[in-house]
């Protein structure tokens, strides 16, 4: 029996490669994500720790500094808001992307499937009519004596 030989293999290996490197970068965009969500939720409990925590201030200031230090750390909050739905958008554009590479792998391997599949119909034909032929010659050699 001859040795099933995929024309598209190439194709497959290639697809399979694309695939493993969007798990990659979409594991990668994904990690990004959590650390950036990790900045803003520590910058939001840096602020609800000075608001909750606050002092008596002895002179105006200390109050000064205190409400610029807020001001400052709710623009922080701000900014960090924004770099947090840019990589979100990341993620999203990297998970479509992983997404596509799963599905065009897909795609390549129930071709292969099928070429498989019609691989061995054919080796069975081929098989049968070796078979068939060979009852028929011990038949027609029994018969001939």
């Amino acid at each position: 029996m001859n040795k099933f030989n995929f024309k598209l293999q190439k194709v497959l290996e290639f697809k399979t490669s694309l695939e493993e490197k969007k798990k990659q970068e979409f594991a990668e965009e994904l990690r990004r994500y959590y650390n950036e969500e990790n900045k803003l939720k520590e910058l939001i409990d840096k602020k609800h720790h000075l608001i909750n925590n606050s002092i008596k201030f002895k002179t105006a200031v200390e109050y000064q500094n205190y409400v610029r230090y807020l001001n400052y750390i709710d623009k922080m909050i701000e900014n960090q808001t924004i770099v947090l739905n840019q990589v979100k958008a990341n993620v999203e554009n990297a998970r479509n992307e992983l997404i596509k590479a799963v599905k065009d792998k897909n795609i390549i391997e129930k071709l292969k499937e099928k070429a498989y599949r019609e691989f061995l119909e054919e080796a069975n034909k081929k098989e049968q009519a070796l078979n068939d032929d060979y009852a028929l010659h011990l038949y027609l050699r029994s018969e001939g004596r």
